[in-house]
């Protein structure tokens, strides 16, 4: 993959570039970086009326967002402030985990990876090179574990095709 360097500048901002990877196709994938901040942008505020169908929908954008994508902004505003760390050597909170994705790396594609989320116990999962698995609370990611899971493929809720 090729990268070009777009370069924007607001009035007030200083200048940013970003490096944007240039597909096979020869077009554009914007990746934003955003290691100079030095939190999340944006994080999830749980809300208790969110639907089963709803939070599936969030699950498969997480998915998108942490494993295809690559795009920081959208992962994190999907976790809640309180993010429950299951693995040895992290603190809980989406603080801890922010240097690891803030630059927007993609992990996989859809063809080479798995996704699903499993209604009866409010969890989804993403496999690629390891599983992760989140449990969501209020429509958002409120823990993770990524040790000797699995994909319960006989669980996996089916996403309504126009919003996959």
């Amino acid at each position: 993959m090729r990268f070009s360097l777009l370069l924007s500048a607001g009035l007030l901002a200083p200048l940013a570039v970003l490096a944007v990877p240039v597909g096979n196709d020869g077009a554009l994938h914007a990746r934003e970086n955003l290691c100079s901040l030095r939190t999340p942008p944006v994080l999830c505020q749980a809300n208790s009326s969110v639907t089963v169908e709803e939070t599936a929908q969030r699950a498969y954008k997480f998915y998108r967002a942490f494993v295809v994508d690559g795009d920081p902004r959208t992962m994190f505003s999907l976790i809640d402030s309180t993010y429950k760390q299951h693995h040895p050597g992290y603190q809980d909170g989406p603080q801890p985990i922010w240097p690891l994705f803030c630059s927007g790396n993609k992990i996989g594609t859809e063809q080479n990876t798995a996704w699903c989320f499993d209604a009866s116990t409010n969890m989804s999962y993403a496999q690629y090179s390891t599983t992760d698995r989140w449990r969501w609370v209020g429509g958002c990611v409120h823990e993770h574990w990524d040790q000797g899971e699995s994909i319960p493929k006989s669980k996996c809720y089916k996403l309504d095709a126009a919003t996959s």
